[in-house]
């Protein structure tokens, strides 16, 4: 389990939620409920926060759940920036 920090395209649920997502040319289709937090960026490796600024930059939207693809489960932690509407693989559990 090593840090992937990868970008993803998610397609989501009707609730808001994942439920595809395509990482390297592979969709993985989600199979359990996800498990959504909110956590600290890394706000020292982006840019600076400006005053009034910070929301976006400070706390960031974590996923967590089961997803499969060509057979094998796994469970996958994803990273919403809900500012840039970008997503990021950040790790995989075999």
């Amino acid at each position: 389990m090593g840090r992937i920090d990868e970008s993803v395209a998610v397609l989501l649920d009707q609730k808001g939620s994942p439920a595809i997502f395509r990482w390297r040319n592979v969709d993985f289709q989600v199979k359990s409920k996800p498990v959504r937090w909110f956590a600290r960026a890394d706000w020292w490796l982006g840019e600076r926060a400006h005053r009034g600024i910070g929301a976006g930059i400070i706390e960031v939207e974590m996923w967590r759940f089961l997803a499969t693809a060509e057979g094998k489960v796994s469970s996958f932690e994803l990273l919403h920036n809900t500012t840039a509407n970008s997503w990021k693989l950040l790790r995989r559990f075999e």
